[in-house]
Parts: C-alpha cells; sequence; structure tokens
C-alpha cells in the first residue's frame, strides 16, 4: 500500500512538471499600437517584418499574435534585430483581462543590427495595474511594441518567437475540484469525483 502512495504521489509530482513549449504562429500577427501610430507586420520565410512609426517621442507600435490561455507561463524566449536608433523593444504578455506584462529590468535596443536570443519571464505590470499577480489570469496574447523617444518611423524583425508554460494535464484539472479523490485501479491512476471516475485524459470511465 505504502509503494502504491509513493509511486501515485511520483506520477503526480511528474504530471506537474510537464513544460510545454509553444512556437508563437507569426503569420497571425495584427497592429498593436497607441492612438496616432501604427505597426504593419509582414511575414516572409519565418521572419515577422514589423513597421512602425510614431508621431511624437515615447508613444508606441508593434504587433500582437493571440495564444490560447496559457497559464504557468514560465519562458518566454525570441530572436530580434532593428534598425531604430534610441529606441527599445518591449516584450509583452497579455492576460484575459487586457492587462500587459513585461521583464521590468529588460529593455532590449532596437540599435541592435544582428540577430539577438532573448530569453525572459514577463512577470512585471507593464504600463497597467491590475489589482491582481502575475499569472492569476490566463494570457491570450504576445505582443511586441517599439517606444522611441522621438517621433520615428522604421521597422524591426522577429522570429522564433516561442513560451514555455507548465501544463497541466485534464486530470489535474478534475483533481484540482472540490471533493477530487485520487485512486489506483489496475495500474491505472483514476479521479473520482461526485460519485463519477475519470482517466488521465479527463474522460470518464464506465
Amino acid at each position: 500500500m505504502k509503494k502504491s502512495i509513493l509511486f501515485v504521489a511520483a506520477l503526480f509530482a511528474a504530471f506537474t512538471l510537464n513544460a510545454k513549449e509553444i512556437v508563437v504562429d507569426l503569420s497571425a500577427a495584427t497592429e498593436l499600437a497607441y492612438d496616432a501610430c501604427s505597426g504593419t507586420p509582414t511575414l516572409a520565410d519565418g521572419v515577422l517584418t514589423v513597421d512602425y512609426m510614431t508621431p511624437a517621442g515615447w508613444l508606441w507600435a508593434g504587433v500582437e499574435m493571440p495564444v490560447n490561455n496559457l497559464t504557468n507561463v514560465t519562458n518566454v524566449s525570441f530572436e530580434y534585430k532593428g534598425s531604430g536608433e534610441g529606441v527599445v523593444l518591449y516584450a509583452i504578455l497579455i492576460d484575459s483581462e487586457g492587462n500587459r506584462w513585461t521583464k521590468g529590468d529588460l529593455w532590449p535596443s532596437l540599435e541592435e543590427t544582428d540577430w539577438t536570443l532573448i530569453e525572459m519571464l514577463p512577470d512585471t505590470k507593464h504600463w497597467d495595474s491590475p489589482e491582481y499577480s502575475f499569472g492569476e489570469k490566463p494570457f491570450v496574447k504576445i505582443g511586441f511594441i517599439a517606444n522611441p523617444g522621438t517621433a520615428t518611423t522604421s521597422t524591426f524583425w522577429l522570429r522564433n518567437v516561442k513560451i514555455v508554460a507548465d501544463e497541466a494535464t485534464a486530470i489535474e484539472t478534475v483533481a484540482a475540484q472540490q471533493n477530487a479523490t485520487k485512486i489506483m485501479r489496475n495500474g491505472q491512476v483514476l479521479i473520482v469525483r461526485d460519485g463519477k471516475t475519470f482517466d488521465m485524459l479527463g474522460a470518464e470511465v464506465k
């Protein structure tokens, strides 16, 4: 009995570390820009070209791509280069409430003309002030915006945009609900809740 309990505990510990890498679909990029600014995306050979314009300093413009209600995000990575002098690039995650998150001490320069890899966790509020912590709401978009100090018309490029998230399996979702119990039957881990039994994929077992 003790060995069975330890086996189940180890199995579910492994589930919680089930990291998934999501490759962001750059072909789905659309404009993300402040009033009177613009960001125009063009995709070719896996590279997203973003032509942007801001009519004054400290305005912002770029692009955003949808992601599928991601939770437990642990890393964002991307490659970029630019051609804008004195321009900062912000990588942001946008949650289901429309609030934006970035890495507070990371300001990649768009003066970088060679491809540069960035890895970061955007866990700091970005110009927004939600009354909740990073990760409490699922993320529905990822965005990249240029923030120049003067009126600017220029370009930046992106490729290999990826997000790593620790995925909860269907059985964990069921197990997290009230009155749920994990059991072992014929070597299979099952969840019993409200008189019903579910397998590891969340399907009901008769």
